[in-house]
């Protein structure tokens, strides 16, 4: 769940490789078009992941939404942000990755990602 913004382009691409080098296929709901609804889609996609990444930078209202209904389905949530201040009081009792959105950033995302993933998955 990231924002849907160009700035943050690079980061799903962060996050779609970190994926695909533990064997998850990461999808976004505009990667499909299933139900009328985008937010069908959004909550189908939710419920088929074993794992679901939610950038917390800016904010963003939707992605906060999203992460509550991983939460409440049960889904393994890993949180990112490129400000610890944007972890809202809820959600700071977990764990999350902080990064910058640089090359050097990203690389360390993913590194950081594929760790938790491959623990996650049980690799």
């Amino acid at each position: 769940m990231v924002p849907f913004d160009s700035a943050f382009t690079d980061v799903y691409e962060t996050i779609r490789v970190a994926a695909g080098d533990v064997g998850l296929r990461c999808r976004r709901a505009d990667d499909i078009w299933e139900n009328p609804a985008i937010l069908q889609d959004v909550v189908s996609l939710i419920d088929r992941s074993r794992i679901v990444v939610c950038d917390c930078t800016g904010r963003n209202p939707n992605v906060f939404y999203e992460a509550g209904i991983a939460h409440t389905l049960g889904r393994e949530v890993i949180l990112i942000t490129q400000s610890e201040h944007d972890i809202p009081f809820d959600l700071r009792h977990l764990r999350y990755v902080h990064y910058l959105n640089d090359s050097e950033g990203r690389s360390d995302l993913a590194r950081a990602l594929k760790d938790r993933m491959q623990t996650l998955v049980g690799h």
